[in-house]
């Protein structure tokens, strides 16, 4: 199934590329979970100690769960993901304050 946050994690992992292993800021490791209609559609782990994105439903230090649409616009640009969550557009579980390590990250891949 494609779906519009492809394009997101495809800029992800082209982002990893050019992370240097022995020289990153953030070593967490994230689940995404992307709903469509409400169900899970799709798993991708960014695993940033590894510093690999693979499409799996392995584990995590925090899980973001959230809509196709609303990933896109987070790694887009169009929504910050502070807001995503205020609006309960978006749910995590496990440690949540590691969002907010991602978030420059996340904002670099406009």
């Amino acid at each position: 199934m494609s779906l519009k946050s492809d394009e997101v994690f495809a800029k992800i992992a082209k982002r990893l590329e050019n992370i240097d292993p022995a020289n990153r800021q953030v070593q967490q490791v994230y689940k995404f979970r992307i709903t469509k209609d409400g169900k899970v559609v799709k798993n991708w782990v960014m695993d940033l100690k590894a510093v690999k994105l693979t499409e799996s439903d392995g584990d995590a230090e925090a899980t973001l769960i959230m809509d196709d649409e609303i990933m896109f616009a987070i790694g887009t640009g169009a929504m910050p993901a502070k807001e995503a969550m205020a609006q309960d557009k978006m749910e995590v579980e496990g440690q949540v304050e590691l969002i907010f390590l991602l978030e420059p990250f996340i904002a670099s891949l406009k």
